[in-house]
């Protein structure tokens, strides 16, 4: 693409949903991209777009969640870019900083297109957050009568308990092997609020593990389309290695089924390797990888200026 310097990158404005179908309709041809470029059209204030005269030649598109998080897609653009990518992915990170107030700002790359896309992402100001695993686990006619170890009382999620989950929640993020990068990047109750969104909010399957009334860790599944969702698992530190994070998943395994779903999902950081062997040994299979980058806490700070 000649001369990209000259492009304009902007907001999406009403007058672009033409420019911007057109757009979508060359870059994924057919009708198995629409319902796609419907999602993608379908609130031009979460959309940035590359301008060339009078067309438009890229866009990105921002995924606000809750927990002042978010997520932007990967370039849509008539011709790959690496310089245009990188101006797009910059441009939608500040917008999701500067109108959703985001501090987890993230894209997730399939590990195959790593090479050019990374390289542009990096280029915005992005870094390697991890790489996720994505399990699933189909249901055992067993799971609903999985028992947990002796002495372990349980407590499942009110908002009188709220502070208590919190505090056992951030407790659980001490030398924690899982995305370590996020730590102190937001305020466990919008860690919280995310968990929450990330499908159907579960309180009863949302649960605190305590001996002696002393928490020794939180498991919390929401349920997500067609499965239970471990959405966060974690164990207090002078807990850890006693079989505690195997209890936590043998009873979210018992209220995945107990909702009555077929198969049990989550994500993990591969590099939490005492993660991966729970996982699995508990007959978790991976399913995909993603890549995800985020913006780091300092150069966070700096995008509300821009």
């Amino acid at each position: 693409m000649a001369d990209t310097a000259s492009i304009e990158i902007r907001p999406a404005r009403r007058r672009d949903a033409a420019g911007l179908a057109a757009l979508l309709h060359a870059t994924a041809p057919g009708s198995a991209a629409a319902a796609a470029d419907a999602f993608f059209l379908g609130d031009l204030g979460n959309r940035v777009v590359a301008v060339s005269g009078t067309e438009i030649v890229g866009a990105v598109l921002v995924l606000p969640g809750a927990g002042h998080c978010a997520g932007i897609t990967p370039p849509r653009m008539l011709e790959w870019d690496a310089a245009l990518a990188a101006r797009l992915s910059g441009a939608a990170a500040a917008l999701a900083r500067r109108k959703r107030r985001a501090r987890l700002i993230q894209a997730l790359v399939p590990p195959e297109d790593a090479s050019p896309l990374a390289a542009a992402l990096e280029r915005a100001g992005f870094e390697v957050l991890a790489t996720l695993s994505y399990m699933r686990r189909p249901g055992q006619p067993q799971d609903r009568t999985l028992e947990p170890p002796a002495g372990l009382r349980w407590q499942c999620y009110s908002r009188l308990r709220h502070r208590k989950f919190a505090r056992t929640i951030v407790a659980t993020y001490e030398e924690s092997l899982d995305c370590p990068g996020l730590t102190g990047l937001r305020p466990v109750s919008d860690t919280m609020a995310t968990h929450k969104h990330t499908g159907r909010f579960t309180p009863q399957a949302w649960r605190i593990a305590l001996a002696d009334d002393t928490p020794l860790g939180v498991a919390m599944v929401n349920d997500l389309q067609d499965r239970g969702e471990l959405v966060y698992l974690g164990v207090v530190p002078p807990s850890r290695g006693r079989g505690i994070g195997r209890a936590l998943l043998d009873r979210a395994i018992r209220d995945s089924a107990e909702m009555g779903r077929s198969q049990m999902g989550l994500a993990v950081d591969v590099a939490n390797a005492p993660a991966m062997r729970l996982y699995a040994g508990a007959g978790f299979n991976e399913i995909r990888r993603r890549v995800a980058y985020f913006i780091p806490r300092e150069r966070l700070e700096s995008l509300a200026l821009e």
